[in-house]
């Protein structure tokens, strides 16, 4: 098929860039519940965001809300469930609370807490990559708190890596050497931050650090990345990259990776998860692409019960979604793909993994066209508008 190299909008990213949240406000006391109700309200006003109050029985705000009579029994679900959560009440039972199901700053939620008179905004979990810091200075400014926040980047004004992954929508490659360029921008080191001047929205990129006060400097990975350690003071210098390619680095440089593939996958019926994940891990290889810059999965709906592909995404943690043969047919016809009489006769289309990939990733470029393993076909599309 014709590979078209259209160029990013603005509009277009920030679309792309727009992300839904879920909100879980928890009270315990009926002014706290006035608080959360008041919030709830800003928030749905001002947001695209989910938002749901939690009060406790007899202390309620009279407002609409799900009751309980002990947090205990939904801690766990509220932890997992919601992408952020305020906890108006004593920090200390907060962080009772929620000590057993801490696992890793790449998935936990941001947790704020509140006192019930409003005095006190603390930023809790999952300050920068769940976005807490910020979320306790918005809280703060709607009710008239004073935010405390306490991670080392902000209380001495610097500018944080992860916060800039979060801005992104990137992912961490490597939370070791996260540690590390903290740690040195903390120590006063000079750490320079790269883009990949390959990337499709690269542009936006660069709009997005310097609103946050840092200054991307391009490099071309195809013709510098060989120089670009030794010109630059070496492996052990602490630096962030973002670009969605395997590149040497050292310990102390921090790989970002945004979202810039969608994998298409069809399969046999019964196809074992191993099968599925060595035809993924072989597809990215072959574009040297790491598997967190994959934004999300595609198949037919006729796979949507295929065990073997839901465990071999579930285990790579990307999100999927199955297309209607009725939604495939047009844009395979529009676009010209290749289509098998086989695959045809058997669910109606004749192409499960361009045609998914590319509807998946709004786009019309693939880079990786249909390649076929035993009893797995897969291809890779870029990402170009949401």
């Amino acid at each position: 098929m014709d590979i078209q190299d259209k160029k990013p909008t603005l509009k277009t990213f920030i679309q792309y860039s727009t992300v839904s949240e879920q909100i879980g406000i928890i009270s315990v006391t009926a002014h706290g519940a006035k608080l959360g109700q008041r919030l709830r309200k800003y928030f749905l006003a001002t947001s695209h965001h989910t938002v749901e109050c939690f009060e406790k029985e007899g202390r309620q705000s009279g407002e609409a809300a799900t009751l309980f009579s002990s947090m205990k029994p939904h801690m766990e679900t509220w932890f997992k469930t919601y992408d952020k959560l305020l906890f108006i009440m004593a920090t200390g039972i907060v962080v009772r609370m929620i000590a057993p199901y801490i696992k890793h700053k790449s998935e936990d939620p941001a947790v704020v807490v509140m006192d019930e008179q409003g005095h006190f905004a603390i930023s809790l979990l999952s300050g920068h990559l769940g976005g807490a810091n910020e979320w306790t200075a918005e809280i703060a400014q709607v009710i008239g708190a004073t935010p405390v926040i306490t991670t080392a980047t902000d209380v001495n004004g610097i500018p944080a890596p992860d916060v800039l992954a979060r801005k992104l929508e990137c992912k961490v490659e490597d939370f070791d050497a996260l540690r590390e360029v903290n740690s040195a921008l903390v120590a006063g080191e000079t750490v320079k931050y790269y883009v990949d001047d390959t990337l499709y929205f690269l542009h936006q990129y660069e709009a997005s650090a310097k609103a946050q006060g840092i200054t991307l400097i391009r490099f071309n990975p195809h013709t510098v990345m060989g120089k670009f350690l030794c010109e630059e003071g070496g492996e052990n210098v602490a630096r962030v990259i973002i670009t969605d390619l395997f590149l040497p680095v050292g310990p102390r440089t921090l790989v970002l990776r945004p979202p810039t593939m969608v994998v298409g996958i069809g399969c046999r019926r019964d196809t074992p998860k191993e099968l599925i994940l060595e035809a993924i891990k072989d597809s990215l290889l072959n574009v040297n692409r790491s598997p967190k810059s994959v934004a999300a999965a595609a198949s037919v709906i006729v796979k949507s019960d295929e065990v073997g592909l839901l465990a071999a995404v579930e285990e790579l943690q990307w999100p999927i979604h199955f297309f209607t043969q009725e939604e495939m047919a047009p844009f395979i016809e529009a676009s010209h793909i290749e289509e098998s009489n086989f695959v045809k006769q058997t669910i109606g289309v004749g192409n499960v993994c361009e045609t998914t990939a590319l509807l998946q990733a709004k786009s019309q470029t693939l880079l990786q066209k249909k390649t076929v393993y035993p009893r797995t076909t897969v291809a890779i599309a870029q990402v170009q508008s949401k």
